[in-house]
């Protein structure tokens, strides 16, 4: 069964003003989570039209579009200048508030070698907008919720090795100040998933460049094998992880294809393929996983949501071959139910976007179209059915860059639009809109602006 598919995520920029050259890129909003009852809490940085570093600030909106904090948002921290962007997430706490983990730069100190130098914090913000706790942490790639008003964080440690690290609803280190090491070897995008027990699971690339899963437990356990499990037997690269809802994951990653010229060593193609893992790090879909685009197409990195019933939906763009395609594009969705078979199959000739779970077995996905002016948003059902009509949602003048679950069946997109004075910033506005599970727009066609 094929039908047409529109849904991926977002954050994104619109340059205003006159254009020249390489003129410096604006910044983009930072992170944003749901808060349990279809609004947001939204983090951005406020950068001084200088050189100057930036500060972060959280807002949160109510399910109507309504600012719940003071007007300006909560000032937590310092970040990063304007030509430089520091990561940063915002972690549901499950009570109307958020654990906000973000990455400051430090100026270079005197007498040191010359780097980048940066030092990671964490908060939480109550749903009053109190600041109840801030600590530093050693470093961070990732973060889930540890389902108690926590996160759970993984980054990557010294000595090529990936650590997580807990942070409970206290602000206290309960796995220790550095976490816990999990022996596997540093990989990007380094991809997490939770247990939905209170853990983690991590996957991870060994030098020689297999994929690895590791799962540890709500105290800090690694609980599978030394290293992690083996997704599959040969190379792979770009894994991507979404929970099973039983403790285990599923993974979908890029395995690399041997040349058939003869070359030794020598890779040629990919082909996307996904394993399922269980809750003990048995693998169930066999050594090498399941096919799902396999043969000469150059698909790019996949994307992968949990559909709540033990399976999964993957995303990834086609490109049709040479000689039976030439020049065909195009963006595909399969859903694979528990047992790795395919339920259904979906393609929508358009580039990239984001995707997010809509909490009933279906998924969201929002893209920049192809006329470079909008962003269109589709919400596809456990069927495959399109829910938000053949064309989707569109936001005009809009180039998303962020997107998220708004806990209710719809979406949070999120961007900035910038104004310049020849090449120079002038001013940043930053905005969030909301889609809700009909497709409607309850927040107006502008959506919320969160610095006015």
């Amino acid at each position: 069964m094929r039908r047409t598919i529109v849904v991926w995520a977002l954050i994104g920029v619109i340059l205003l003003g006159v254009s020249c050259g390489p003129c410096r890129l604006p910044p983009v909003p930072a992170a944003m989570t749901g808060d349990n009852s279809g609004g947001a809490i939204a983090v951005y940085q406020i950068w001084p039209m200088s050189d100057s570093y930036g500060t972060f600030y959280v807002q949160k909106i109510s399910p109507d579009g309504d600012f719940l904090w003071e007007e300006g948002g909560i000032l937590i921290g310092s970040g990063c200048p304007a030509d430089d962007q520091c990561p940063s997430f915002a972690i549901s706490d499950g009570s109307g508030g958020a654990v906000i983990i973000w990455m400051e730069r430090l100026p270079q100190p005197e007498g040191e070698p010359e780097r980048l130098y940066f030092q990671s914090h964490a908060a939480r913000i109550d749903s009053e907008g109190n600041i109840k706790w801030q600590r530093d942490i050693p470093g961070v790639d990732q973060a889930i919720p540890d389902g108690s008003g926590g996160a759970i964080i993984a980054y990557r440690a010294p000595h090529n090795d990936i650590a997580v690290l807990k942070v409970d609803s206290e602000g206290n280190l309960p796995w220790g100040e550095d976490g816990a090491s999990l022996n596997t070897g540093q990989c990007w995008p380094l991809a997490v998933a939770s247990d939905d027990l209170g853990g983690i699971i991590v996957v991870g690339c060994a030098s020689e460049g297999f994929v690895y899963v590791q799962r540890v437990d709500s105290e800090g356990n690694t609980l599978w094998q030394t290293g992690g499990v083996q997704a599959c037997v040969g190379p792979a690269e770009e894994a991507q992880v979404a929970s099973d809802g039983a403790g285990g994951a599923i993974v979908a990653y890029m395995r690399d294809i041997p040349c058939d010229d003869g070359r030794i060593g020598g890779y040629c193609d990919s082909d996307i393929y996904a394993q399922r893992i269980d809750v003990e790090g048995n693998v169930l879909w066999g050594l090498d996983g399941v096919p799902i685009c396999a043969g000469p197409s150059h698909p790019n990195t996949p994307k992968i949501v949990t559909d709540g019933a033990g399976g999964a939906i993957i995303f990834f763009t086609f490109i049709g071959s040479e000689v039976s395609s030439p020049g065909y594009v195009a963006f595909r969705a399969r859903r694979m139910d528990a047992d790795g078979h395919e339920l259904w199959e979906a393609e929508a000739e358009l580039w990239g976007g984001m995707i997010v779970s809509d909490g009933s077995g279906g998924v969201i996905s929002v893209w920049y179209d192809e006329e470079g002016t909008s962003a269109r948003a589709q919400r596809v059902d456990a069927v495959g059915r399109e829910l938000w009509g053949p064309d989707g949602v569109t936001l005009r003048n809009v180039r998303p860059s962020l997107a998220v679950s708004d806990g209710c069946g719809g979406v949070f997109i999120s961007w900035a639009a910038a104004e310049f004075r020849g090449c120079e910033l002038s001013e940043v506005s930053y905005y969030v809109q909301r889609i809700d599970a009909e497709g409607n727009l309850p927040w107006g066609d502008e959506g919320v602006l969160l610095n006015p």
